[in-house]
């Protein structure tokens, strides 16, 4: 099989997280009015062929409108960004169904098994004969589970391969399948802004086909450089929020530099299990060790903030007594300008995400509140947008100086998989009103606030 191919499991600790949050669609419809009312038509294989599409097949449908789409932006983008014109993919589409297809009806080439099988639940693409392979069956399971789209971005990262083999790139698989990632991000935000002629889509319709990397990340303790490593759920969500917030000239940067949060899991003496209780307790304490760092000594590439900090109680308060005012509806977690605290809802939120998402969920839910009483305490807004994503960006800088080891004594030990529950998280909960401030943010906008306090730290996060 190419070493290309689309297609993973998530580990066993996130199956229980893909069955609770599976489910969603877009509303994309190929073929619709987009929002700008300019009429949309579906692609005729005329316009592109893709050999053995089943007539009538809304996968194939779906496919083959997203490979005319993105054909069609390499067009004008591949110039731009690595000179000269994108050619032509020789070997075409093929679509097939295991259950269906007839082996002899496949080209003889070694991108095509002889056991037809082998293709089963799989997308890639093959250098070897330059061609796009794709298991239709497969992929309409895929639609069930997060919506239409998530075929569209499929075609767009395979397409992505077929340009980088033009291009002549060959960088490590977790550079080259996270730089796919962000050239279908790239992509997606030209649908977004109305220039595609097949589909129609909005940001806060992104947030059920981002729970696909639930189904695409690596499993978590896979070394990052396995031969065919594709990078852990963040890595790929961010590679592809990077490559939609700043274009394919962003992902042509990407290299071996690049910071990754995938790790080999390595034993640990005595294991690492720990007690909900414990868990809280020790997110308590590490927010209150960053925030102290944050504003008095710093971190590497970030001056320390400057000014005052009284580290917040954090304390358990079920049903109306989370709400600062003791009347109202029920709130899962808020921080209460009034005394300064934190507070959170255990049953109806922290031990669900300890038990469904894991522990560093904890930190990560409680890190929004306690962003919220040290911009209180700064003067600055705690009840808008801009809170959420400052909130939001400042616990990303948190989850930052943990993974590069940059914490002064804070108990705070990240193990693969942690960053992934921090975006896992946001889109479960964070969108619901009883979490944050009511912002008008979509998920995919608050796992992107996430990702530039990683990526850039505390500078991002407006403090």
């Amino acid at each position: 099989m190419p070493a290309a191919a689309r297609s993973r499991r998530p580990a066993a600790g996130v199956l229980l997280v893909a069955g609770v949050l599976a489910g969603g669609c877009t509303s994309v419809v190929p073929g619709t009015a987009s929002p700008t009312g300019t009429a949309t038509t579906d692609a005729t294989d005329v316009e592109v062929r893709v050999h053995l599409a089943e007539d009538g097949d809304p996968a194939d449908r779906v496919a083959r409108n997203a490979v005319a789409d993105v054909l069609a932006w390499w067009e004008r983008t591949y110039p731009e960004v690595f000179g000269g014109r994108f050619g032509p993919i020789e070997g075409g589409f093929w679509s097939v169904d295991p259950a269906e297809t007839d082996p002899a009806a496949l080209p003889d080439g070694v991108c095509f098994p002889d056991d037809v099988d082998d293709l089963a639940d799989n997308a890639f693409y093959c250098g070897d004969d330059d061609v796009v392979v794709y298991d239709r069956a497969w992929l309409a399971d895929l639609v069930g589970d997060y919506g239409p789209f998530i075929v569209a971005e499929i075609m767009a990262h395979e397409i992505s391969h077929a340009v980088q083999a033009q291009a002549g790139l060959d960088d490590p698989s977790i550079v080259a399948e996270t730089q796919a990632e962000c050239f279908a991000g790239a992509w997606t935000k030209w649908v977004v802004t109305g220039h595609s002629e097949h589909f129609a889509v909005r940001p806060k319709e992104l947030d059920p086909y981002l729970l696909g990397y639930l189904y695409f990340g690596d499993a978590v303790g896979t070394p990052p450089d396995a031969e065919d490593a594709h990078g852990s759920l963040f890595d790929q969500l961010s590679a592809f929020q990077e490559g939609y917030a700043d274009g394919p000239g962003a992902c042509a940067a990407f290299d071996g530099s690049r910071v990754f949060t995938q790790e080999e899991v390595l034993p640990r003496p005595g294991g690492r299990d720990r007690s909900y209780r414990a868990v809280v307790d020790g997110a308590d304490d590490v927010l209150a060790g960053f925030w102290q760092q944050a504003l008095t000594r710093g971190f590497p590439g970030t001056g320390p903030l400057g000014g005052p900090f009284a580290a917040p109680e954090v304390r358990a308060a079920d049903g109306a007594g989370a709400v600062c005012t003791g009347e109202g509806a029920e709130l899962d977690l808020q921080f209460c300008p009034g005394d300064g605290s934190v507070r959170y809802d255990a049953a109806g939120l922290l031990e669900p995400a300890f038990h469904e998402v894991g522990d560093f969920a904890v930190t990560t839910l409680l890190g929004l509140p306690y962003a919220l009483a040290v911009r209180e305490q700064r003067g600055l807004s705690v009840d808008d947008p801009e809170a959420v994503t400052s909130a939001v960006c400042a616990t990303g800088w948190l989850a930052r100086e943990a993974h590069l080891g940059a914490l002064d004594g804070a108990p705070l030990d990240l193990s693969p998989g942690d960053v992934d529950e921090a975006a896992v998280v946001l889109l479960r909960y964070a969108t619901e009103p009883t979490v944050v401030p009511e912002s008008g943010l979509s998920g995919f906008e608050l796992v992107d606030s996430f990702r530039q306090g990683f990526v850039e730290g505390g500078d991002a996060c407006g403090l």
